[in-house]
């Protein structure tokens, strides 16, 4: 199957992934889709604008999501939209978006027939650990990762309900263009490019890194091979890294060495210690691995960032 012609539905599709992942399939002539919170298209996607039908709708708001879904009639829906990690919104917004949200799509599907419904899940759904599979337990120790693995379920009961074919594809830690530059890596090359110290407050988490243009080969293929339905597949490079490693990698790269501050503050309660992933279910269900070696995608990363005034115009005033 390829994507030509096939009706896709993105929530979600102004954040990196869907910015990233919207232009991919746009080049692949698929009817596009991308619903936002508020009237009006979404910053990252504004000079493609003209080539998807952008439609407002909140999650939260069940009539708003039942009329984006009348209107696209999607064939595909990849299901993007979630909260964050960091900085953590209330206990109450996750519930909100990331359980409601979710139960309100499906909801508004629910006439659709045949339907491939493609899941972002997080990798804090399972807590703490390395080496993650996906028969590890889910034991998530902070509101985004409980609230994902109520969302996957919400999501995998749905398709079984209906007779959608439903892929969960558990994200680690992706990072690229389009990333939202409080997040580390942009953090770390923006304050570089500004000729600022680079200010991070815990070196030792780890975390396990893998390139946008990685993730985007990983959900374009979930659209389109032939993958049992209820399956969950961990997209990630399989290393674990440390804050304080990446940031020391990047300012090595950009000739900005001795840079690094470390601000010690208050550990949070939530905090995820060591975080990576088995990636061979991906190699076998996906034909999926990591093809960006690390270093090359902080390369691409840092050029983006050097090049996109939308990014860089503030840290430069």
């Amino acid at each position: 199957m390829d994507l030509a012609g096939r009706r896709i539905l993105f929530t979600g599709g102004g954040g990196m992934i869907g910015a990233n992942l919207v232009r991919h399939v746009l080049g692949e002539d698929a009817r596009v889709f991308v619903t936002a919170r508020s009237a009006g298209c979404p910053p990252n996607l504004s000079e493609v604008v003209r080539r998807f039908e952008c439609l407002e709708a909140d999650l939260r708001d069940p009539a708003a999501v039942q009329r984006a879904v009348d209107v696209a009639q999607p064939e595909i829906v990849v299901h993007l939209a979630a909260t964050a990690f960091n900085p953590p919104p209330a206990a109450s917004d996750h519930v909100d978006v990331n359980v409601r949200g979710t139960a309100n799509l499906l909801q508004a599907l629910a006439g659709q027939k045949g339907l491939r419904f493609i899941q972002a899940g997080s990798a804090a759904q399972y807590g703490d650990g390395n080496g993650l599979k996906e028969d590890a337990p889910e034991r998530p120790a902070n509101w985004l990762g409980m609230t994902k693995s109520a969302a996957a379920q919400l999501v995998h009961g749905g398709g079984r309900l209906h007779g959608w074919r439903t892929v969960e594809l558990r994200l680690f830690t992706p990072f690229g263009p389009w990333e939202a530059r409080h997040r580390l890596i942009p953090h770390v090359i923006l304050s570089a490019l500004a000729g600022e110290p680079v200010r991070i407050r815990n070196p030792r988490p780890e975390r396990d890194f893998v390139y946008i243009g990685d993730v985007v080969r990983a959900f374009h293929n979930s659209m389109i091979r032939d993958i049992p339905s209820g399956s969950t597949i961990n997209i990630a490079s399989g290393q674990g890294r440390s804050v304080g490693e990446v940031a020391g990698e990047i300012l090595a790269l950009m000739g900005k060495s001795g840079c690094l501050s470390i601000e010690p503050s208050e550990v949070r309660a939530d905090e995820i210690w060591r975080c990576s992933a088995d990636v061979s279910k991906a190699r076998e269900m996906l034909d999926w691995r990591p093809e960006v070696p690390f270093s090359g995608a902080l390369r691409r990363t840092i050029d983006w960032f050097t090049n996109a005034p939308q990014h860089t115009s503030s840290m430069r005033s």
